[in-house]
């Protein structure tokens, strides 16, 4: 049994891994990859170390700054390894040319041109692979958590399935596979009794991108089974989220704070406030009832479904992007196997959120311009061939409606289950 349970893992991790090498070195938009890898270039190359006040100073064009300080750490590490071990020359050369073209309405298609000699294939398959590291480290993660080695291989199966990332991240180029490790990671050490190693992984991911931050709160009055262990762990993660501005503060003052600002899409008018009051609502129902379940036995076996019903909430409140539902995906896969009705909905919430935003055709075929620039930046979009035949700004509008209401009835559903493994734990005493 044994050694059929890591012959299992040994074929899906080959399967997985032979699905990201093959998209990996061929498909890229626009400047997404170039961007998180330019900045780090600069300090590696130059001694720039501090993206916020360049981009201030030489990007005033640019409606973005660069995201947390914790995925430049990151990425300058990544980058310092190609750049010092390997000196990729076409490499360095690709990344200044970018920076010329940065914020200035480049298509994917202008962006294979002007690489053309450059060794683009080559360069995209150097600049995507370190999130290979991030990738199978979550896909560890995720087999220490499941309850069974049966359960184990599919959970393991869906992340080397996950539609999410390989979109995302292999094809798009993005770097959210990096909080994703935070927040799984997180999980995992609360799941070995360390809570304070919980809420500072919690509080560094957040300094990557902001989403792990809103589950620090959750994760401190559930792991905590007294007011002052509640207010040590507030204070440590609080610590954790915070070191890491203070250099960049003190360089260029309040740019490094941009990334606060990093959304642009919001819902306007009353629907904003209306569902930023839902959420904050509940929220708050969530964080009195981790105060109740901190009292129980193993509050760190809960942490999975406060973490999911925070995010689906989350979800609800803020138009969110199909890349951003990469945080929420290997939690989902540890609840999945259990409960196949619930993953049915949950592949129902990947396609609408794949309708609703993956609308341009950079982010469709057009990701392998480039193989063929021309070829594929002329296919149509699934969205241009349903306009044909139905008014698509309706359909925009009922997905929006519906994707609200399934994130709402997802969140539902993750408690229920919640509610019933607690009633199991009961019966069993």
């Amino acid at each position: 049994m044994v050694k059929k349970y890591y012959i299992q893992i040994a074929l899906w991790t080959c399967i997985g891994l032979s699905l990201r090498l093959t998209l990996v070195p061929f498909t890229m938009h626009g400047q997404d990859l170039l961007f998180l890898n330019y900045f780090p270039m600069k300090f590696i190359t130059e001694g720039i170390w501090d993206p916020y006040a360049l981009i201030a100073t030489n990007f005033s064009h640019f409606n973005f700054t660069y995201y947390g300080p914790v995925l430049f750490f990151i990425m300058s590490i990544t980058d310092f390894i190609i750049i010092k071990l390997s000196n990729p020359a076409s490499l360095i050369a690709m990344l200044e040319l970018s920076g010329t073209m940065m914020g200035k309405h480049f298509t994917t298609v202008d962006y294979v041109h002007a690489f053309a000699n450059l060794g683009l294939v080559k360069n995209l398959f150097i600049m995507k692979i370190p999130y290979l590291i991030f990738d199978f480290l979550i896909g560890g993660i995720l087999l220490k958590l499941a309850t069974s080695q049966k359960f184990a291989i599919d959970t393991y199966k869906l992340w080397m399935l996950n539609i999410v990332v390989l979109h995302s991240v292999y094809m798009v180029g993005g770097a959210y596979l990096i909080p994703t490790f935070f927040i799984a990671a997180a999980l995992y050490a609360a799941w070995k009794k360390k809570p304070f190693f919980c809420v500072i992984l919690l509080g560094l991911g957040g300094g990557t991108v902001l989403f792990p931050y809103i589950l620090i709160l959750p994760a401190c009055l559930l792991l905590g089974d007294n007011w002052r262990k509640r207010f040590l762990l507030l204070l440590v993660a609080t610590v954790a989220a915070i070191l890491p501005y203070v250099p960049f503060y003190l360089s260029s003052g309040d740019a490094v704070f941009g990334i606060f600002m990093l959304s642009h899409v919001q819902y306007s008018g009353i629907t904003k406030w209306v569902l930023r009051g839902i959420f904050m609502v509940l929220f708050s129902l969530l964080c009195i009832n981790a105060v109740k379940d901190s009292r129980q036995t193993n509050p760190a076996g809960k942490l999975l479904y406060y973490f999911i019903t925070v995010m689906f909430i989350s979800y609800a409140a803020l138009p969110i992007r199909f890349r951003y539902f990469i945080f929420i995906t290997p939690l989902l896969a540890l609840i999945i196997p259990y409960y196949k009705k619930f993953g049915i909905l949950v592949f129902a919430i990947i396609a609408m959120l794949g309708f609703q935003w993956l609308y341009q055709r950079d982010l469709q075929l057009g990701l392998f311009a480039p193989l063929n620039p021309v070829y594929f930046s002329s296919l149509p979009t699934i969205q241009e061939i349903v306009g044909r035949f139905v008014n698509i700004e309706i359909v925009y509008k009922v997905l929006a409606r519906a994707l609200f209401l399934s994130f709402l009835a997802a969140a539902a559903w993750v408690w229920r289950i919640k509610l019933g493994n607690e009633a199991k734990e009961v019966m069993s005493c």
